[in-house]
């Protein structure tokens, strides 16, 4: 626990430098260009988002959804990899904004929709085959978290049982939840039980040793309802 306290130290010092960033500026994710505003989680600082948007399960026709879109590079990802409809939630407007650019900067023309709002509650009746969430594994008590804060750091990993809660009436039936997580930062054991409680089977589809403040895995899990 000391050491995995120290680790979230330093993704919390990142998190701060990250936050000093005054205008928007541009990064290269697998060789395209996006733009990323200040105050929404950036690839410039934390590298698991190219993790992701590599090593995304998609196949085509996909119906996609994204939960803490963020800059929007992986939504983005998802539809060059050839899922036919994209949704993007987050609660940050920065990252509505940031998303939307990206949108435009890429030219994507299939069915991209962007809302605001936190976890599902913008959504209505859609389902999905893939609900992707690079969640916010860092496991804190604290309970005044802003809003780029919520996208590393989960109070008593509240968001991230309300997510795996109510997940199944946003799936298709075989659909699939994929899940970006870090178990040098967070809690594997936990999410595998919040998985397991609310049916479903786990699978660890990819993982990577990443460097940043220190050596940190990432994994790329999928779940699917029993």
């Amino acid at each position: 626990m000391k050491e995995k306290k120290k680790y979230l130290e330093g993704t919390g010092k990142i998190l701060r430098e990250s936050m000093k960033e005054k205008v928007k500026y541009k990064v290269v994710i697998l060789g395209k260009e996006f733009v990323v505003y200040p105050n929404v989680f950036s690839p410039k600082y934390f590298k698991d988002t190219e993790f992701f948007a590599k090593c995304l399960p998609i196949k085509k026709g996909d119906e996609f959804l994204e939960i803490g879109c963020g800059t929007g590079i992986i939504s983005v990802f998802a539809s060059a990899k050839g899922a036919s409809t994209i949704t993007a939630i987050d609660i940050n407007p920065a990252a509505i904004k940031n998303t939307k650019e990206n949108i435009r900067l890429h030219n994507i023309k299939n069915n991209f929709k962007v809302l605001k709002g936190d976890i599902f509650k913008p959504l209505k009746d859609h389902k999905f085959t893939v609900i992707f969430w690079n969640t916010p594994f860092g496991f804190t008590t604290k309970n005044n978290l802003t809003v780029l804060e919520k996208a590393v750091f989960d109070e008593n990993y509240k968001s991230t049982r309300d997510f795996i809660k109510q997940a199944w009436k946003y799936l298709k039936k075989n659909g699939r939840l994929v899940i970006g997580f870090s178990s040098t930062l967070g809690h594997l054991t936990e999410l595998r039980k919040i998985l397991i409680e609310n049916g479903y089977t786990i699978k660890i589809l990819k993982q990577t040793l990443s460097k940043e403040a220190y050596n940190v895995k990432f994994e790329l899990i999928e779940a699917r309802l029993k």
